[in-house]
């Protein structure tokens, strides 16, 4: 077995929750968004959090992209009692090969609290946001808060990070127990294919995005164009909860638009195949929630901060 195969074999076996969010390219790309957006005062607050952080005595500017995936190395390092902060585990309400369908938010069943692994996004988020607007408490203790506010908010914008796959006691983590091989050709310059082992998780983590760009400035750049085409319901979506519902319906179109029959759980002895068909419809999703990522991190943090301390 090569090693790669090995490593992804592991990652499918062990992983205890959903193991990763947007990849940095993500969470880069919706923090850039959000940047270009924020009122004078929450960037004011924004940026001298960031200095004071970076022990800066200037006004460089720092970029939020730079902080925008901290929180999933704070959870690495340590700290698992924030890994349930980062998804909503909403369950799939069809099967691939089914009729469509959504299912409701419940928060007693979909966040409940975790001893171990904390509480979910939905509750973490404002939380956070409690602490980053409270002008008492201390800048390391609201840079911090920042740091998740920025990628709990992009986290919300990913539709595998809102959904959960239940047959019976089986559980599919968000797409993290199903082995896929990503076959598809990449754009120029090299026209190269891919063809390797990953998760259904790790492929809307990532792979939509950087199999056709390399540099996630392009990613923002094609949501920056994307953004004055949105609905006008989606740009009225104003709460987390309706941002959750969102992030909840693409997640069954994901899930809809696999073969029929795919399993729960598959092996990199048997991998679904995720082909260009499955490239070309989904990649302008991920394009759209990068941009309602972008927007709803810029509303955050311009309600939160809009005291300007």
């Amino acid at each position: 077995m090569k090693v790669r195969e090995i490593i992804a074999a592991a990652v499918v076996l062990a992983s205890p929750t959903h193991a990763f969010a947007w990849g940095q390219e993500g969470h880069a790309a919706v923090a850039e968004i959000a940047q270009h957006r924020l009122t004078s005062s929450a960037s004011d607050v924004v940026q001298r959090l960031l200095r004071a952080h970076l022990g800066l005595t200037g006004q460089q500017v720092v970029s939020m992209a730079s902080i925008a995936s901290w929180a999933d190395d704070y959870r690495a390092d340590g700290h698992k009692d924030t890994s349930n902060w980062h998804f909503v585990d909403i369950p799939l309400a069809s099967l691939p090969g089914g009729s469509s369908a959504t299912t409701d938010y419940d928060a007693i069943r979909d966040c409940a609290d975790d001893a171990t692994y904390g509480s979910c996004l939905l509750k973490a988020l404002p939380a956070q946001e409690a602490i980053l607007s409270d002008a008492t408490k201390d800048d390391e203790s609201r840079w911090k808060a920042l740091a998740f506010v920025i990628h709990l908010t992009g986290d919300l914008a990913q539709p595998l990070h809102c959904v959960q796959r239940v047959d019976g006691s089986q559980k599919d983590q968000g797409g993290n127990t199903l082995t896929v091989t990503f076959n598809v050709t990449r754009p120029a310059p090299d026209n190269s294919t891919f063809r390797d082992f990953t998760t259904f998780h790790s492929v809307w983590d990532t792979d939509l995005i950087t199999f056709k760009y390399y540099d996630w400035g392009l990613a923002a750049a094609e949501a920056e164009k994307l953004l004055p085409t949105l609905a006008a319901d989606l740009l009225a979506d104003d709460t987390p909860e309706k941002w959750l519902a969102e992030c909840h319906r693409q997640a069954e179109a994901a899930y809809q638009a696999l073969p029929a029959g795919t399993p729960l759980k598959s092996d990199i002895g048997h991998p679904v195949i995720l082909d260009q068909a499955y490239f070309e419809k989904f990649h302008p999703v991920v394009t759209q929630q990068l941009a309602l990522g972008g927007l709803h991190l810029a509303a955050e943090l311009n309600e939160a901060l809009k005291g300007g301390k």
